[in-house]
């Protein structure tokens, strides 16, 4: 069954071709994206999304084609039309269409679409009994910060983990630990949650910030620094987080079990706290609640 599609202001669905060959995003990968989560036909964390995307689309020099309050309108008309209650919406702009040459010409017009889409997200027993990760070392570009549509690095470590038989991989820099494949990573050392610093290696996740910001509620500390390989054999907990994930524990890592191999406390109390959250985010959209 085709899905529920926004395209340069109208709807239509996934059925319909849209994309010309000349897109730059389709030939230069010149273009960013966003991932939202959605229960209950209410979007999560709508606010950080729309301004990651607007941070991602300045630093590429891509005209925003939305104000906030376009761009609430085009997630209310796809979860309007949308059948099912819970999901993804996935959205991207390109910088435009024109002749190909690597240089861009100035004055391009944005190319942005958005769709909604099923999404099995992890169940109990992953997020009670964890996954298993293992670590490569970094091979995407340096800018991770901008959320661009370049991910062949990461979908050759992802499938390099899959086929390892592990859920996620890990990207090791000269012995720093930065992030996942498409997650964030946080380890608890000493009863202390480390997690890497924002920067151009990083993606600052939606969720990660929002995980950061209920820790420090919940009175526990959190150290933005690099985790260093070693950390991860000495951590009593190590967790992922993502809009597609949530908080999603490591059971272990290479192998090696990390604590007690199953979820631990802290992991399990802000998997509740973000519940909590996201319970609230979509009373706060049902209400009327936006940008």
């Amino acid at each position: 069954m085709a899905d529920v599609l926004w395209f340069n202001g109208r709807f239509t669905t996934t059925d319909e071709p849209v994309l010309t060959v000349e897109d730059r995003g389709l030939l230069f990968g010149d273009a960013i994206y966003e991932v939202l989560k959605f229960t209950g036909r209410a979007p999560i964390l709508a606010r950080a999304h729309w301004a990651r995307l607007g941070r991602s689309l300045e630093m590429l020099e891509i005209p925003n084609p939305w104000t906030a309050a376009a761009f609430a309108a085009v997630l209310e008309g796809i979860l309007a039309r949308t059948e099912f209650e819970d999901g993804i919406i996935y959205l991207q702009v390109s910088r435009g269409c024109g002749t190909r040459s690597h240089a861009w010409p100035e004055g391009m017009t944005p190319v942005a679409f958005a769709y909604s889409s099923r999404f099995r997200f992890p169940d109990e027993a992953m997020r009670t009994g964890g996954v298993t990760i293992v670590t490569m070392p970094e091979s995407r570009w340096a800018r991770c910060e901008i959320k661009s549509v370049n991910l062949l690095p990461n979908a050759i470590s992802k499938t390099a983990a899959r086929r390892a038989g592990a859920h996620e991989a890990l990207y090791v820099d000269g012995g720093n630990v930065v992030e996942g494949s498409s997650s964030n990573l946080f380890v608890v050392l000493d009863g202390e949650i480390v997690t890497h610093e924002k920067g151009s290696g990083l993606l600052p996740g939606t969720v990660r910030d929002a995980v950061i910001g209920l820790a420090g509620e919940a009175g526990l500390a959190v150290h933005e620094r690099a985790p260093l390989l070693a950390d991860l054999d000495r951590a009593s907990e190590i967790f992922l987080t993502s809009t597609t994930s949530s908080v999603l524990p490591v059971a272990s890592v290479d192998g090696r079990r990390v604590g007690n191999g199953t979820r631990g406390p802290v992991a399990e109390r802000l998997q509740k706290a973000f519940g909590a959250l996201e319970v609230k985010e979509a009373d706060d959209w049902s209400s009327g609640l936006r940008l």
